[in-house]
């Protein structure tokens, strides 16, 4: 916090100017970043949440045109705050690894069109996140959620055919679930559990807060998700897990780390014992829809090329494949996914493509653990998410697509956050101690951190 003591009454132009002064002399870069800089990332943002669910299908042009946005945030962005924008090398590895699997995909013409359309959104995503303050990310993100949930609303009420879904795989018959403009209800179930924890954690206006929590909660039930009605039940039972957490001033004792621990093994025990139960309140069998056949039959495929794996698009794309065929015929009916997060992974780009992903998954888990001290609301979302993603990948395939965007934005805004506490925490002493107290016409300045 600045104050000046000879300016206390002064003009609120008069105090941005000995704000941006007293930044200057401790080395800070405290002139804005720009009002079209500003919002054309903050537009790209909102905009990559709709496209990388998808929320409603686009012609592939929108997703080229659409990049204009970044590109004109980082041109129009002063050089100081280009030098913060954060080039998130576990992230980059990952897209490098993507990229590079169109040598080898079983797929190629599947696979150039997968990574000319989504690879570009994932690095201008990561790069802008870090680029404007935290707030205008979160801002957008919520405001991207929103559209898309105003998006799924509309297609239920008007587009009946979004209620449900047509025979395919292991449903000789029309099934129920709602699923909205989303290819699949398990496709549109991840989507509201970001929503979920995003308006618990960030939506502070008590009305749109209540009404966005409803209509979350009623698209999960009508859904008839059991990977997203279970995920919901955990984020709420964590939510409320940090709660505690923060009313014990972030304090981790070993009595409460303790009992934390006891209620989580607890919980485990009581539903391994009742898995049978569980599966039928679902509606499912032990099989759980025939995921442990599926399971088996990439795996099966998986040994046939383990370290590289089959490419980007290199599996279950083009019904006329090889390996998609011999995938099919172990199941019994056609699959359109492996239903794995870390087997998707492993099958698509092999032992290296799972490493350098455990690599951006593990590291974002530690940005948000450290932030759960310095900015808690930011490391609880971030930790959040993290855990509903694995919790879903168990069942389905939420590690790369849309996820890879979601990741790499929420890395950018973690390390953008952690390098604008580590320059706010050591000042640079060389340039303080070779300056003179900076001056302005309205007197002298006295600095004082809160």
């Amino acid at each position: 916090m600045i104050e000046t003591p000879q300016t206390a009454d002064a003009s609120p132009g008069e105090r941005r100017i000995t704000r941006r002064l007293a930044g200057l002399a401790h080395g800070g870069v405290t002139e804005p970043i720009g009002p079209f800089a500003t919002h054309l990332a903050g537009a790209y943002i909102t905009i990559a949440f709709l496209l990388a669910a998808p929320v409603y299908p686009l012609r592939p042009l929108f997703w080229t045109l659409a990049v204009g946005l970044p590109v004109g945030a980082l041109l129009l962005a002063p050089k100081a705050h280009l030098k913060r924008v954060v080039l998130d090398g576990p992230a980059m590895m990952m897209v490098a690894w993507i990229g590079m699997s169109v040598l080898w995909t079983r797929n190629p013409e599947f696979g150039l069109f997968s990574v000319r359309r989504d690879l570009p959104l994932v690095i201008a995503a990561s790069l802008v996140s870090s680029l404007v303050p935290k707030e205008v990310v979160i801002k957008a993100i919520q405001r991207g959620l929103m559209i898309g949930v105003a998006i799924t609303v509309f297609a239920l009420v008007f587009f009946p055919e979004t209620r449900t879904h047509a025979a395919d795989g292991v449903y000789a018959l029309p099934y129920p679930g709602w699923n909205g403009f989303f290819i699949h209800k398990n496709v549109m179930a991840p989507y509201l559990i970001l929503a979920l924890i995003t308006t618990l954690i960030w939506e502070k206006e008590p009305t749109r807060r209540g009404l966005m929590l409803a209509v979350i909660g009623v698209l999960l039930i009508g859904s008839d998700s059991a990977t997203g009605l279970s995920t919901a039940l955990f984020v709420g039972a964590m939510w409320a897990w940090f709660r505690f957490f923060h009313r014990s001033k972030g304090r981790w004792s070993t009595a409460y780390v303790m009992s934390s621990l006891a209620v989580a093994l607890c919980a485990i025990m009581v539903a391994v014992a009742s898995l049978s139960a569980l599966a039928n309140a679902y509606g499912k069998d032990l099989t759980f829809s025939g995921r442990t056949f599926i399971w088996q039959a990439v795996i099966s495929a998986i040994q046939d090329n383990p370290w590289v794996g089959y490419g980007v698009g290199g599996v279950f794309w083009d019904p006329r494949s090889e390996i998609t065929r011999q995938i099919w015929r172990d199941v019994g009916f056609a699959i359109p996914h492996s239903h794995s997060g870390a087997l998707d992974v492993w099958l698509n780009f092999g032992i290296v493509g799972l490493a350098i992903f455990s690599l951006v998954f593990v590291s974002t888990v530690f940005r948000g653990t450290r932030l759960l001290r310095s900015s808690p609301e930011l490391g609880e979302w971030i930790l959040l998410i993290l855990a509903a993603q694995f919790l879903m990948s168990l069942s389905e395939n939420v590690f790369l697509g849309s996820w890879l965007v979601y990741i790499a934005v929420i890395r950018g805004v973690a390390q953008r956050e952690l390098n604008d506490l580590a320059r706010v925490a050591t000042p640079p002493a060389d340039q303080s101690a070779a300056e003179p107290e900076p001056r302005s016409s309205l007197g002298p300045l006295s600095v004082r951190r809160d």
